[in-house]
C-alpha cells in the first residue's frame, strides 16, 4: 500500500462536473485504539466530485480553502483520483472545514456513524465551511469550460450566480439541499434545479409544500429504507414512486452512501447536459437510480463515506455493480477485503489546521 498511489485513469473526452459546497477533510476513526485515524475528502460536493472523477468524469470542485495541512491532505486525495484543481484556492481567508467521522456501535452491536465539529483534544470548534463569493464565481464562469453538470449542496449567493449562469448554457443543474428553513432562498434555488435530491430526515415538508414537480427529477431519499421519486417523463409526473433500498449484510459504515447515489445519477442521466436529461426515458431514469443506490449500498461495506474507492478499482467496480443488477443480490458478491490505498495518518488535530 502506497499514501501517494493513484488509482485513476482517464478518458479522453470525459464529461465535466463543476460543483461546490462543503469540501472538507474527513476524519474517520473507528473506534479502534490500534486503528490510526483515516484522512479523506470529505463533504457531499468533495464526496461527489471525487467519486465522479474516480467514475472517468472531469471534475472540478470550486472552494475556498485554508492555506493549512488540512487543506493539503485534502487536496493529496483529490490529486490521488484526478480531480482538477484550477477553482480551488488555498488562501488566508479561506477555510478547511474538518469533520470529524466517527464510527461506532449501537446497543445491539450494529454501526452507527455521527459527525463531530470539535477538536477532540481542545475541545475547540474545528475549522467551517466558507462559501464562495460572486467574485469567485464570475472567475469560473470567465472559463472557456462549460461543465455538462453543475453540482451544489449549499445555497448562496456565488452559487446562485453559478446555477443561472450555467442553466442558460445548458448544464443540468443537481441541486442537493441540506435544509429549506429559508424558505425564499430555497424556492429561489428550487426554480433553477433539474435534479433536487434531498433527505427526508432534513426537508420532511418537501412533499407537502410541493404536491407538484418543479424540477425534471426529484428524490427524496429514506435512508435504508430507500428512496422514492417523481420524474417529467412520466405520464403522472406528480405521483411518486418507491425503489427500495437493498438488504446489506455486514454493514460497515452507512456514511456516504447517498453522495454514491448521487454521483451514480450524475454518471447515468447527464453526461450529454440538459438535452440528454430531459430526453430520458423513464427506464433510464429507474436504471440510474438502481446504479445510484447499487453503489452506494456497496459502499456501505467498507469505513468511511468513500471507503470503497481505496479498495477496488473503478472498472472493476462498474463490473460488480453489474453483477448485482442481474443477481439483485449484494450478499454473493467478492470484494476485497485489503486496501489498495492507505490513507491512515497519526498526524495530531492541531496540526492539521496550523498554516503550512
Amino acid at each position: 500500500m502506497a499514501r501517494g498511489r493513484t488509482l485513476h485513469w482517464t478518458m479522453k473526452n470525459a464529461p465535466v462536473c463543476f460543483g461546490t459546497g462543503l469540501v472538507a477533510l474527513d476524519v474517520i476513526l473507528n473506534g479502534s485504539p490500534a486503528t490510526l485515524p483515516k484522512l479523506s475528502a470529505g463533504g457531499s460536493c468533495g464526496n461527489v466530485l471525487s467519486i465522479l472523477s474516480y467514475l472517468n468524469w472531469s471534475a472540478y470542485p470550486v472552494a475556498r480553502l485554508a492555506n493549512d495541512r488540512a487543506g493539503a491532505e485534502l487536496v493529496l486525495d483529490m490529486t490521488r483520483w484526478g480531480v482538477h484543481q484550477e477553482f480551488l484556492s488555498q488562501t488566508e481567508e479561506g477555510s478547511t472545514p474538518i469533520i470529524i467521522h466517527r464510527i461506532l456501535k449501537d446497543k445491539n452491536g450494529l454501526p452507527i456513524h455521527k459527525f463531530e465539529f470539535k477538536d477532540p483534544e481542545t475541545k475547540g470548534w474545528l475549522p467551517q465551511f466558507k462559501p464562495i463569493t460572486k467574485n469567485v464565481a464570475a472567475e469560473v464562469m470567465h472559463s472557456n469550460l462549460i461543465p455538462q453538470v453543475l453540482y451544489f449542496d449549499r445555497m448562496n449567493p456565488g452559487t446562485f450566480e453559478l446555477a443561472k449562469y450555467y442553466k442558460a448554457k445548458g448544464s443540468v443543474i443537481f441541486f442537493e439541499p441540506t435544509s429549506a428553513k429559508d424558505e425564499e432562498l430555497f424556492e429561489k434555488f428550487l426554480a433553477l434545479a433539474d435534479v433536487v435530491k434531498y433527505s427526508h430526515e432534513r426537508i420532511p415538508e418537501f412533499r407537502i409544500k410541493h404536491p407538484s414537480i418543479t424540477s425534471f427529477l426529484e428524490i427524496e431519499t429514506l435512508g435504508k429504507e430507500g428512496l422514492v421519486f417523481r420524474c417529467k417523463n412520466r405520464t403522472k409526473p406528480n405521483h411518486w414512486k418507491e425503489a427500495k433500498g437493498f438488504d446489506i449484510e455486514k454493514v460497515q459504515d452507512a456514511a456516504g452512501a447517498g453522495d454514491w447515489c448521487s454521483a451514480g445519477l450524475i454518471t447515468q442521466l447527464c453526461s450529454n447536459g440538459y438535452k440528454g436529461l430531459s430526453s430520458s426515458s423513464h427506464n433510464d431514469v429507474e436504471k440510474a437510480i438502481s446504479f445510484g443506490q447499487i453503489l452506494g449500498a456497496l459502499n456501505c461495506l467498507y469505513d468511511g463515506a468513500r471507503g470503497l474507492m481505496y479498495y477496488i478499482e473503478s472498472k472493476k467496480l462498474v463490473k460488480a455493480v453489474a453483477s448485482v443488477e442481474m443477481s439483485k443480490s449484494i450478499s454473493s458478491l467478492k470484494l476485497p477485503t485489503t486496501p489498495i490505498i492507505d490513507i491512515s495518518s497519526n498526524l495530531r488535530f492541531a496540526k492539521l489546521y496550523s498554516k503550512k
